[in-house]
């Protein structure tokens, strides 16, 4: 989330490592027309420009359903109606486009992270999280590591030692036999989507 980037980056001076979610609206996922990103924002002067060159100075901040801040801004219906690339950019036939966007500092660490995440670098990088969480992910399902068995902090601190070398020992068991890694579980939700 864009919140917990920036917060994270200034509050803490930490930088966030996981993927953020994609664009959302029918032109990214059609693969066509024109995202947000392909507008101009000119945030001192609190303007949007389309990629067409037309320019809406409508600024309003609001908050969205989850209570979100969120700056809103919309071209009047005049300015998109005789648009040639209408098509591309809404399909509303009474309004013009409306953009809905984060405050600045949460806008561009959005940009930057989603540009980063595309890189082979970030995904390099990335690995090693998703190491750690099949290390957490073995722990919390085949040992039990959620559930202690004794009473007490001291107690339940030797459990974790104890858990932790005997993952070790059923990790080191696996790579002596070349047992191969389980495959990666869909939830079935996610089976509910047609592949492709």
């Amino acid at each position: 989330d864009a919140h917990h980037i920036v917060a994270a980056r200034h509050e803490y001076g930490i930088e966030i490592l996981g993927p953020v979610q994609t664009a959302t609206g029918w032109q990214t996922k059609a693969g066509e027309g024109f995202a947000v990103t392909d507008f101009s924002i000119d945030w001192d002067a609190r303007t949007v420009t389309c990629p067409n060159g037309r320019t809406t100075r409508q600024w309003r901040e609001d908050r969205s359903q989850n209570g979100t801040p969120v700056i809103r801004s919309q071209f009047p219906a005049g300015t998109c109606s005789p648009c040639s690339q209408r098509d591309r950019c809404t399909r509303s036939t009474a309004k013009g486009r409306a953009i809905t966007l984060r405050p600045r500092r949460e806008h561009e660490a959005l940009q930057q992270a989603k540009a980063q995440q595309e890189t082979d670098a970030w995904k390099r990088q990335y690995q090693h999280r998703a190491g750690v969480e099949g290390t957490i992910a073995q722990a919390v399902h085949r040992f039990e590591a959620r559930r202690s068995r004794y009473r007490g902090l001291a107690k339940t601190s030797l459990q974790h030692f104890f858990t932790a070398a005997a993952m070790n020992f059923a990790r080191l068991d696996a790579w002596l036999t070349n047992t191969p890694f389980a495959p990666t579980r869909t939830s079935p939700f996610a089976a509910l989507r047609p592949a492709g």
